[in-house]
């Protein structure tokens, strides 16, 4: 997967993640060409302040919430991460 095409999948997955959350995420692109020692100072994407933290490692993703629930899951796949958060509401309501 190219750069900016990996980018536009990270950019469409954490703002779904943030719609199903009702929260606010501003999607910052890595600057750099690859990660060094020296160049990997700044927090990720993925935090939902309030909730807690998504992390994309591939197809791969980590939901560690602490509202509305507390959650600690790994996914094989971004649309099962998807469909969990969009149940975990339904279940609540």
């Amino acid at each position: 997967m190219e750069m900016n095409e990996r980018q536009t999948v990270e950019q469409g997955f954490y703002q779904a993640c943030a719609s199903l959350l009702g929260a606010q995420h501003d999607y910052r692109p890595y600057p750099y060409r690859r990660r060094t020692r020296w160049n990997n100072r700044v927090p990720g994407n993925g935090r939902f302040p309030g909730f807690g933290i998504i992390r994309l490692f591939g197809e791969k993703v980590h939901i560690q919430l602490r509202a509305p629930q507390p959650v600690n899951r790994w996914f094989g796949r971004r649309e099962d991460a998807l469909a969990y958060l969009a149940g975990m509401f339904e279940r609540a309501a």
